[in-house]
């Protein structure tokens, strides 16, 4: 029966080393990857990488991936700034509403004139 505890023993002492081990080479290999992405605003490395975009815990911000390292940083708007300026030109698919903002330009135009 001592022979027993004995194997039983040793097979635990040798899964909890390959655990161990495991755990050692995965932090390991874990540090040594440089993150490809940051955040444009507050530079941290520490944001959440999706398919398309990466989000900021800090800034609470979303960012497309393709303009990251493309577009200098102070020029690249977040997610929902993006959508807000787009956004404003939904409008303009009413006929009545790109008429005023036609007219309203093409006064503007006049008026410097």
């Amino acid at each position: 029966m001592s022979v027993m505890k004995i194997l039983a023993t040793h097979c635990f002492i040798c899964v909890l080393n390959l655990f161990l081990v495991s755990i050692y080479l995965f932090n390991g290999f874990g540090r040594v990857m440089v993150k490809k992405f940051y955040c444009p605003r507050c530079k941290t490395k520490k944001v959440i990488e999706y398919t398309n975009s990466i989000e900021c815990p800090e800034c609470l911000l979303e960012f497309d991936k393709k303009q990251i390292g493309v577009i200098p940083d102070k020029d690249i708007l977040a997610v929902t700034e993006m959508n807000s300026f787009i956004g404003t030109f939904d409008e303009l698919k009413d006929p009545e509403k790109a008429k005023k903002f036609f007219d309203s330009i093409m006064k503007d135009l006049n008026d410097q004139n």
